[in-house]
């Protein structure tokens, strides 16, 4: 694949880095962000993405998948830069690619066992600062979205106190700059669909739906040329998040998209991309 498809890939595997209650309830929390000091929660998260090329001079390399699998631990430690301090580690990752020689990144993902990040969420679980070190032949690209795997698994609380059947939205930059400079975010709705609060472990069930912006963007590449980006389709799922533990508990996300780009040295390209992905918390037993 031409370096040119390359980052095309890795934008479209970027993107892919981000059910509503019919009633609402009389009862409403203020959800916040406050994990006890010293938990470790074990993580086990598997991503698949395809893209297809579907027109212009790269339209005959057909469909190429990537795989990304994912088992790591997050320790929240105290307060830091205005939030709350959480180390990630990663205890294995493996990836499949058909971009990819089978094998390759065999040796680099070996060596990043144990790996350690760090990530600061305010009180409504914004992030302040997130870092990944990264590690030596394994390309860029890929260790953002790694990064973008693990930030993505956790949503902003709402400011407002809410309930079964609010909901409220929030914005994702997109990562248009794997191609160039440029500026694009996407729109995720968030709904309460179920709350129990009964028991010791206060849990909600939240549906998700993200939906790319459609407008033409315009972003600027190699050399002053300029392109434009059109993205459609979205991705929707839930995720059940402990707020007394202030951990996700499971999360499962999916859809199609498309993207539409024109201007560029090679001409107009057209991509259709599938992804889904899901995250277990893995309980002790």
């Amino acid at each position: 694949m031409s370096h040119h498809a390359r980052r095309f890939a890795g934008l479209a595997l970027g993107l892919a880095a981000l059910g509503c209650g019919k009633e609402r309830s009389a009862t409403k929390l203020t959800l916040r962000y406050h994990p006890p000091v010293g938990a470790s929660y074990h993580y086990a998260l598997e991503q698949h993405n395809s893209m297809k090329l579907e027109g212009g001079p790269m339209g005959h390399l057909g469909e190429q998948k990537f795989t990304t699998r994912m088992y790591f631990t997050q320790s929240v430690g105290g307060p830091a830069r205005g939030g709350v301090a959480v180390t990630i580690r990663l205890d294995s990752t493996a990836i499949e690619s058909t971009m990819l020689a089978p094998g390759s990144l065999d040796p680099v993902l070996v060596g990043m066992r144990g790996l350690k990040g760090q990530v600061v969420y305010d009180d409504r679980m914004n992030v302040l600062h997130a870092e990944l070190a990264p590690v030596r032949g394994l390309p860029p690209q890929i260790m953002e979205q790694l990064g973008g795997h693990i930030e993505g698994m956790v949503f902003p609380l709402p400011e407002q106190p809410v309930g079964v059947g609010d909901s409220w939205t929030t914005e994702t930059a997109l990562p248009v700059g794997e191609i160039g400079s440029g500026t694009a975010r996407a729109h995720t709705k968030l709904t309460l669909k179920e709350l129990n609060a009964g028991g010791p472990d206060t849990t909600i069930l939240v549906g998700v739906e993200t939906t790319f912006p459609g407008d033409p963007i315009t972003v600027t590449g190699d050399g002053g040329a300029r392109q434009t980006l059109k993205l459609t389709g979205g991705l929707a799922g839930e995720q059940l998040f402990s707020v007394t533990r202030g951990a996700a508990v499971r999360s499962s996300m999916g859809g199609n998209m498309r993207v539409n780009v024109s201007g560029g040295p090679q001409g107009a390209v057209q991509m259709s991309l599938q992804h889904l992905t899901s995250l277990q918390l893995n309980e002790a037993k």
